[in-house]
């Protein structure tokens, strides 16, 4: 295999990782401009969770056919094409994205024209340098990814509040972020034919099989990962909800509480590593460490409950969401790690960890909905401590989840249970 030369493998992942820092913004706008948002297209909190609603099982449905463009296509196209056309749809929401339905349309658009996205990164960056090269390809791919969507983030708030302007104007400076994404990747990035003059030919991770859905559906390891992504999926989701707690409750402005969202969403991913260090050194055991990460967060958000009030300090308050952002991503970086403690076949691994992922969305549309309500409807005070109470309960579920794994996991051990035969797939017969 001829190897490509330094410079240029580093401006393959500069591009990569520029691109994968800044793809997501704009689809998540709302958890860093939750207030900007909702006064910009008139919406309620109950319409923002409704949209959450409403969007889950088309995130459900492109799943399958997502996974397969992204690995029957090009992958350089593939890329180009998402984050290209993506580039295009931000830059138009000024033009009419106005309103609840419009919003819901801009979304609904997104969703189809960024479906294979995923697939392809993952089968680029894998091979990017050949097979024995993927995991130091990960590392410095993962933090350009962190530092270019910290310093992409920013500039669309620093754009926004220098000019006076709304959440139109943010969005629009994201489109133009994505085209100098675009712009790189189209540049840097060498197509599936070059990269096969040089030796490389890329692979996707190992498809979705149906067949295996029916024997995954019997074993009690696959609930365990299905609620165990949800669950814990969901922390990293809905502490979304600081942003408008800080400017609901305490009156801090949408620009700060913006900025402290970045913040929560970026710089804590510093002390990722921490969680896997007590995963694997300390606990040595995944399952372990859910009953006590999920355990701290449980007390933590039940905490938030009688510790603050609207007279509560602030900077103490906007400090503690950032500690407690920290804790949730040393938990939520290890949720996959559980997987070796489940016994399950190398064969249907692929298959477990991709319908596992369905849980984020059957959870996405409900608890927005309801939390929405909650905001709606209630004292903000009252509201936003009915949903940390809420979070507690995701929590403690975890917690007790942790514990049926730890249960299954002695049982495996001790010979009591076997994926082949709980499911009756006689091709996983000492594959575990």
């Amino acid at each position: 295999m001829q190897k490509q030369s330094p410079l240029k493998k580093w401006l393959m992942l500069i591009s990569l990782g520029f691109m994968g820092g800044t793809f997501y913004m704009s689809a998540y706008v709302g958890w860093t401009y939750y207030t900007q948002l909702l006064e910009a297209l008139n919406m309620t909190d109950t319409q923002y969770g409704l949209s959450q609603t409403l969007l889950g099982p088309i995130g459900i449905i492109l799943i399958i056919p997502g996974a397969f463009l992204g690995d029957k296509f090009d992958a350089k196209k593939t890329l180009l094409f998402s984050i290209g056309s993506q580039s295009i749809l931000n830059l138009s929401w000024p033009l009419w994205v106005h309103s609840f339905v419009t919003y819901i349309a801009w979304n609904v658009v997104y969703n189809f024209i960024t479906m294979a996205y995923w697939g392809a990164l993952i089968k680029y960056i894998n091979n990017l340098d050949g097979e024995d090269s993927a995991g130091s390809s990960f590392t410095i791919y993962y933090l350009i990814n962190g530092l270019s969507g910290a310093v992409g983030s920013f500039i669309p708030l620093w754009v926004a509040d220098a000019m006076g302007a709304g959440v139109g104007m943010i969005v629009f400076v994201m489109g133009i972020i994505t085209a100098v994404a675009t712009v790189l990747v189209a540049i840097f990035l060498e197509d599936e034919k070059q990269l096969a003059q040089r030796g490389i030919f890329l692979k996707g991770d190992d498809p979705i099989e149906i067949k295996h859905i029916f024997y995954l559906i019997k074993y009690p390891g696959f609930w365990m990962m299905f609620f165990a992504y949800g669950l814990g999926v969901s922390f990293y989701n809905y502490i979304s909800y600081f942003n408008p707690y800080l400017t609901d409750v305490f009156g801090m402005s949408p620009s700060l509480s913006s900025a402290l969202n970045i913040i929560r969403q970026y710089a804590v991913n510093l002390v990722a590593p921490v969680g896997g260090y007590i995963c694997d050194k300390v606990l040595k055991a995944t399952y372990k460490w859910y009953i006590v990460g999920f355990g701290i967060l449980t007390v933590m958000f039940a905490a938030m409950t009688v510790l603050f009030n609207e007279n509560s300090n602030v900077v103490i308050v906007g400090i503690y969401t950032v500690i407690l952002a920290a804790m949730v991503m040393m938990v939520y970086t290890t949720l996959w790690s559980v997987l070796r403690e489940l016994h399950v076949p190398t064969m249907v691994t692929a298959t477990l960890s991709g319908i596992a992922t369905i849980s984020e969305r059957v959870i996405g549309m409900f608890v927005p909905l309801m939390f929405g309500n909650f905001i709606d409807t209630m004292e903000p005070a009252k509201a936003y401590n009915c949903i940390f109470l809420g979070m507690a309960v995701i929590g403690a579920l975890a917690v007790l989840n942790g514990v049926w794994i730890g249960i299954h996991h002695k049982k495996c051990l001790a010979g009591l249970r076997s994926f082949a035969k709980m499911t009756g797939m006689k091709e996983a017969e000492g594959a575990e």
